[in-house]
């Protein structure tokens, strides 16, 4: 067994708005779990997360998960670092962007970011948060695809200290705009 989940749990409760949590100075996730589709016609549900843990000046979004009940396609990945305090909007950190093409999963079949997740390295700011974005299409579906994306807690460093850590205090210290559990068609 490798130690990855299948799918990717739910851990307390329904997420349907999404849900983020601080389990450490050095480890949180963001989790969301529910169904998509157009106009009153459900297509599936879907299940997304992704885990971070926090080592000096590196984030690490491992694993980024994917889970669908019907067959998608087209299925992407995007990460990116934004400097941002707590309930700033932010901008993003030049060279930190990446994608990975997950291309076609069938149902009930999850798909991680292999073989490494999503690494973002940057000591510059006082704070900063990753973004994580999912998207797909369904075949035979209406044109254009679905997109979830979360922002993850407000990572922090102290007076300028290259060791950055989640505020456990404010455990869902969030940029403005975190996020949105809402599947959005485009």
């Amino acid at each position: 067994m490798d130690g990855r989940f299948d799918p990717p749990p739910v851990r307390d409760k329904y997420c349907s708005q999404g849900c983020w949590a601080v389990t450490s100075d050095f480890a949180g996730y963001y989790e969301v779990s529910g169904a998509f589709g157009y106009g009153d016609q459900q297509l599936g549900t879907v299940t997304m997360a992704s885990e971070y843990t926090v080592s000096g000046s590196n984030v690490t979004s491992k694993p980024v998960s994917f889970y669908a009940s019907t067959a998608t396609t087209g299925v992407v990945f995007e990460g990116d670092l934004i400097d941002a305090c707590g309930g700033q909007t932010g901008s993003p950190v030049d060279g930190k962007y990446s994608f990975l093409d997950v291309g076609d999963v069938p149902a009930y079949t999850s798909r991680f970011w292999d073989p490494n997740g999503y690494n973002s390295y940057w000591g510059g700011g006082a704070c900063k948060s990753q973004v994580t974005q999912w998207s797909w299409n369904v075949p035979d579906g209406p044109s254009g695809h679905w997109y979830v994306y979360a922002k993850s807690p407000v990572l922090y460093s102290l007076n300028g200290d290259p060791l950055y850590r989640f505020h456990t205090a404010h455990p869902v210290d969030l940029p403005t705009d975190p996020g949105s559990g809402g599947f959005h068609q485009s």
